[in-house]
């Protein structure tokens, strides 16, 4: 019986003890995970964490250096400081009110802005299509045949010859711009839409579409891989299947493929994004070089 009042004691001085060291910490915050920790993370569940420790001098800083929120996303933190330290530990107490300055990437106003009027001018068209009168039905139906009839055309063009940097000067200087955003970009997508091009490129990113495991988002970069440079516009596969729509082809075709693989490429001309800056193409057939 002695023992057991003996142990009963002890805890009730060990959660005294517990007690006397928290309010010893009146007015100040405690960091959660370090620095290298919260990079990548989205800067808001980083904000909402600091607040939740205590923190109640929490600043943003933007880094307008996104272009095509491909490899980083909008809104992926780049680095977090406290009281001015980057390198700052978890588990510290600081004062509640210290700076603490939550930077991460986003995209520039005036993309952002583009983008979200190119949003606004695609509902208003999406209503004015539902308020469409008989006369107007018909013309739209009028609209879908040119419409069909170009896609035809698009259809016969895509038997023509295929376009490679020996018969086409423009697809040799498509190859050749080291800016995605260069305007020759643009020009080649709309001038060669629905057209069949090869050329040398290979793998600089691959990562699954959505939610799904056999299906792939590919960013495919001009001439062999490089970790320091790269070649033409920002090419992307959309939502593909290895097997069924990359159609691999060559005498050696490994049993998967990633970032680095070399490819010679056949693919049909789809659309150039001027907000994302991605240049959409359809893959034909996918020879490993």
């Amino acid at each position: 019986m002695k023992k057991i009042i003996g142990i009963i004691i002890a805890c009730i001085l060990i959660t005294l003890v517990g007690c006397a060291g928290d309010s010893g910490h009146e007015g100040e915050a405690k960091t959660p995970s370090g620095s290298s920790v919260q990079e990548g993370r989205d800067y808001q569940e980083v904000v909402d964490e600091f607040k939740e420790k205590g923190f109640n001098n929490i600043k943003t800083e933007k880094l307008e250096d996104l272009i095509t929120g491909w490899l980083t996303k909008d809104g992926e933190v780049e680095s977090v400081s406290v009281d001015g330290d980057k390198d700052y530990s978890p588990d510290v107490w600081y004062s509640n009110d210290v700076e603490v300055v939550i930077t991460y990437h986003t995209f520039p106003e005036k993309e952002k802005s583009d983008k979200e009027s190119s949003e606004e001018e695609s509902s208003e068209e999406e209503q004015s299509t539902n308020d469409t009168t008989e006369e107007d039905e018909q013309s739209a139906n009028d609209t879908t045949e040119e419409d069909e009839q170009s896609t035809n055309d698009k259809t016969e063009e895509s038997n023509e010859e295929i376009l490679t940097v020996e018969n086409n000067k423009d697809l040799a200087a498509l190859l050749a711009v080291k800016n995605e955003n260069d305007p020759t970009v643009g020009e080649f997508a709309k001038k060669y839409a629905g057209r069949t091009i090869e050329f040398d490129g290979n793998i600089a990113h691959m990562m699954p579409h959505g939610s799904y495991k056999t299906r792939y988002d590919i960013l495919i970069f001009a001439g062999d891989y490089s970790e320091t440079t790269f070649s033409g516009p920002n090419f992307k596969f959309e939502d593909v299947n290895i097997i069924n729509d990359l159609n691999l082809t060559g005498s050696n075709i490994p049993d998967t493929i990633g970032m680095g693989q070399n490819l010679h490429i056949t693919a049909v001309v789809e659309e150039y994004d001027e907000n994302s800056g991605l240049f959409f193409l359809e893959p034909i057939s996918t020879e490993i070089r």
